[in-house]
C-alpha cells in the first residue's frame, strides 16, 4: 500500500502538468463547454473549487501516511483554509488575475519541491498553480454580464473562449 501510495505522490505532478499541457488554450468541445459552464454557472466554479480541494486532501493524506512532518501540518492548514469557497475563489481569482504571483507561487514550489520534506506544500501550491489557470478572469465575468450578449449565445461563447485565458 505505501509503494502504492508513493507512486501516486511520483506521478501526481506529471499527470496535472500533463493535463495541463493537453488542455490549456486548445478548442476542444470539452474544453468549450468547460469554459461556457466555469463561466455561466455560479455552481459550477463551486464544484472545481471543492474538486480541487477533494484534490489537496486526498495528496495531503498520502503524504501523511508515507512521511508525517510539520510541512505536512502546514499544508493541511493551507487545505483547510481553503474549505471556505470565498477563500478558495478569492485564491483562484487572485492567482489567475496576478501573473507575477502566480509565477511567485510557482517558483516558490519547485523551491518546495526541492526539499525531500516539504514535498507536500510542493503539492498545495502547484495544484493552486494549475487550478488558477483554468479559472475564469473577472474580465470574462464581466463579459457574461453585459445585457446585449444574452441576445447571442454563440456570440457570446466566442468572447468567452477569446478572453478566457
Amino acid at each position: 500500500m505505501i509503494q502504492t501510495i508513493q507512486l501516486i505522490k511520483f506521478f501526481y505532478p506529471f499527470i496535472i502538468l500533463a493535463v495541463f499541457f493537453c488542455l490549456y488554450k486548445k478548442e476542444y468541445s470539452f474544453n468549450q463547454r468547460f469554459y461556457w459552464c466555469m463561466t455561466m454557472y455560479f455552481n459550477a466554479r463551486r464544484l472545481f473549487a471543492f474538486l480541487s480541494v477533494g484534490l489537496l486532501i486526498f495528496m495531503n493524506w498520502c503524504c501523511y501516511v508515507t512521511n508525517p512532518n510539520y510541512a505536512v501540518f502546514f499544508s493541511a492548514v493551507i487545505t483547510c483554509c481553503l474549505f471556505s469557497y470565498r477563500v478558495a475563489d478569492a485564491a483562484l481569482h487572485r492567482l489567475h488575475e496576478r501573473t507575477r504571483l502566480w509565477a511567485i507561487t510557482l517558483m516558490l514550489a519547485l523551491v518546495c519541491y526541492s526539499i525531500p520534506y516539504m514535498y507536500s506544500i510542493f503539492l498545495v501550491l502547484y495544484t493552486l498553480g494549475v487550478a488558477s489557470v483554468f479559472y475564469p478572469s473577472e474580465r470574462v465575468l464581466r463579459i457574461r454580464d453585459e445585457a446585449n450578449s444574452i441576445c447571442n449565445p454563440p456570440g457570446l461563447l466566442q468572447r468567452i473562449i477569446r478572453n478566457y485565458y
